[in-house]
């Protein structure tokens, strides 16, 4: 009876263990799904509808263009004897670009200075047999006329030696190729001791300081564009920069495809737009106050649009209908009122209703 009597008891303080193990294992699991649900809780960040002004904004592609550029020419033809500067090379107003053999513009400025003072000399014999002893009495039409003097001088070549000699004088002073203002080399090509004929140009000089951009616009935005309005520029070649500008003409004209042509100017301290560059411009200007939340609040949901609404802990999902927008906002005609708000981050999968977490409760 003894041994009955233990085995029964040991039976009981087992039975006894392992309900007491499996009420704590219920409560673990209750305790684990709380702390699941509480994890599973979507992080938003959201932004009340504010009542603004809205910036409208108008994108177009442009073509930078310097608002100076000189394409120069050889003067005097000669052999090229030296290339001062090289593509790219910054020069100042008056800088040498490239130069010619001086030998024979200098030969012939010289046979016209001499050809030039023969003249003189033979002219000088004529007035004497006109009876007038020096050139200063010509100027008196008193001693001789005009007409008279004109014709002495055609007959003997006085005029075309004057003439000739003016001309050696232009060609010796342009042997040498100057920079007509301060810029940037383009489009050179000589070389030295090939004969400047050979060159239909010498090169191009760009003024950069300040560049012009051409773009086009739809004919429905004419009335919202003026002269003065601000403009946003980006270079494709490097969109982490904008360099603001000025609109500075609307042409008034329409053309076949429904554009109209606009012009820009900007600053251009850092060289950073070059001649002929691709830009994207931005023109902004504000409408009447409206009902503004985040572009990324509005999400296409069952052929609508919908935005969900930070409200106690939960998303609520709400219909609006949209009007303007840009690039960052959206404004609201329906659907929402100020002082929402919006959940405009990690919304894509949210449901009505689902619980989430603010994280942004300051902003």
């Amino acid at each position: 009876m003894n041994k009955i009597a233990f085995f029964a008891l040991m039976l009981a303080l087992g039975l006894v263990g392992g309900c007491g193990n499996k009420k704590e294992e219920k409560k673990e699991e209750k305790d684990l799904a709380r702390i699941s649900q509480k994890q599973d809780k979507i992080e938003v960040k959201a932004a009340k509808a504010r009542l603004a002004p809205f910036e409208m904004e108008l994108v177009s592609n442009g073509k930078v263009n310097a608002r100076r550029k000189a394409v120069l020419a050889f003067i005097t033809n000669d052999v090229v004897r030296k290339v001062h500067v090289k593509n790219g090379e910054r020069v100042k107003k008056g800088d040498p670009i490239v130069s010619v053999d001086e030998l024979k513009a200098g030969q012939q400025l010289e046979a016209a200075r001499l050809s030039w003072e023969k003249a003189k000399l033979e002219l000088r014999g004529r007035l004497m047999n006109e009876g007038i002893n020096s050139l200063e009495d010509t100027l008196d039409e008193r001693v001789i006329s005009k007409t008279r003097l004109e014709n002495i001088k055609l007959q003997i070549g006085y005029t075309s030696a004057v003439k000739e000699y003016e001309k050696a004088v232009y060609d010796y002073s342009n042997i040498t190729v100057y920079a007509p203002f301060d810029g940037v080399i383009a489009d050179l090509e000589v070389k030295e001791y090939n004969q400047s004929s050979a060159y239909k140009e010498v090169c191009s000089v760009i003024d950069d300081a300040t560049m012009e951009i051409v773009f086009n616009v739809l004919e429905t935005e004419i009335a919202h564009l003026k002269a003065g309005m601000e403009v946003e520029i980006t270079p494709y070649a490097n969109d982490k920069v904008t360099l603001k500008g000025t609109v500075t003409e609307v042409n008034p004209k329409i053309d076949e495809n429904g554009m109209v042509k606009v012009r820009a100017t900007t600053d251009n301290p850092k060289a950073v737009l070059v001649d002929g560059m691709n830009v994207s411009i931005l023109a902004k200007r504000q409408i009447a106050d409206k009902l503004i939340v985040p572009k990324t609040a509005v999400l296409p949901r069952q052929g609508r649009k919908v935005v969900f609404v930070y409200e106690n802990g939960r998303a609520i999902w709400k219909y609006v209908e949209t009007g303007f927008e840009n690039s960052r906002e959206v404004c609201i005609e329906s659907g929402l009122k100020e002082g929402e708000e919006a959940i405009y981050e990690n919304n894509l999968g949210l449901s009505h209703e689902c619980e989430v977490t603010l994280i942004n409760k300051k902003e």
